[in-house]
């Protein structure tokens, strides 16, 4: 199947504009699945619950429901950031629609960074793996994690111990660490799945008592195999679709010999998860 992981600079508070652009990108038949950045429709750089309450939306709302009828219209599957409204509380969420445009997957982070703590509940679904549908009629196990889950190895692990065979990773990166990459590579092959990160690039200002605060979004999406290769890489500073063609069912296949299995050979007796 080929997959793309989506390279933008959202426009902040413009969710129009956003998933005009999202719709651009999705109705050029590229790929079988889209993945867009974290709070891809509508900026990310917020410290309180109020600065959100006009822009969140519940998964069954209107802008799900634009998003569904892409999804459904294209026959592309879509995985993006989304900021949900559910209960009185936001969450920093993903959601994941398939080629017929159902709401397959949805997801709400659980590592919550930085400004995140002031608006954002902490996710509370766990890490859950279900199926994507595609147009070709191929059915994908799916897990999603957003951001700054990727530094928590029990997160993608979770997934892999669930069934995934893909993970994507919607994501906002403003840290500079060189060991990104190496990590995402060893997330993939310590747990043999394919990751999609999705990441934006730009920069968001906002203005707090204290002074201006600046993030700058690093780019560089990529694509991993399920082995820890990188398929494909964005750079920095520019938008970027990356495609790649990935056969997830290979995930299933958790041997590495004839006499050992990464997940059958696990010791859960000795250590916790």
């Amino acid at each position: 199947m080929k997959i793309a992981c989506v390279q933008t600079f959202p426009k902040y508070r413009d969710v129009e504009a956003n998933l005009l652009r999202m719709t651009e990108i999705v109705q050029k038949k590229e790929a079988e699945l889209y993945v867009f950045p974290e709070l891809a429709l509508t900026g990310y750089l917020f410290d309180e619950p109020a600065q959100v309450e006009d822009l969140a939306q519940p998964i069954h709302g209107e802008l799900s429901s634009a998003i569904s009828a892409l999804a459904k219209d294209s026959g592309c599957a879509i995985i993006t950031g989304f900021l949900e409204a559910a209960n009185g509380q936001f969450y920093n969420s993903s959601l994941a629609f398939d080629s017929d445009g159902n709401l397959a997957g949805h997801y709400r982070k659980v590592h919550l960074f930085h400004f995140e703590k002031f608006v954002f509940s902490p996710g509370d679904l766990g890490f859950p793996v279900f199926d994507l549908s595609l147009a070709s009629g191929a059915v994908v196990k799916t897990g999603m994690m957003i951001c700054y889950d990727w530094r928590f190895p029990e997160a993608c692990r979770s997934l892999a111990l669930g069934g995934a065979e893909l993970v994507g990773v919607p994501s906002n990166i403003v840290t500079s660490t060189g060991l990104l990459h190496k990590t995402l590579q060893v997330r993939a092959f310590e747990n043999k799945v394919i990751i999609a990160f999705a990441d934006r690039i730009g920069h968001e200002t906002l203005v707090r008592s204290t002074g201006p605060v600046r993030l700058d979004f690093r780019g560089e999406s990529a694509i991993i195999n399920f082995n820890g290769e990188i398929l494909t890489i964005a750079g920095e500073s520019d938008e970027a679709i990356l495609l790649a063609d990935i056969d997830p069912k290979v995930s299933q296949n958790k041997t590495i010999s004839e006499l050992n299995d990464i997940l059958g050979d696990r010791r859960a007796d000795q250590y916790r998860l």
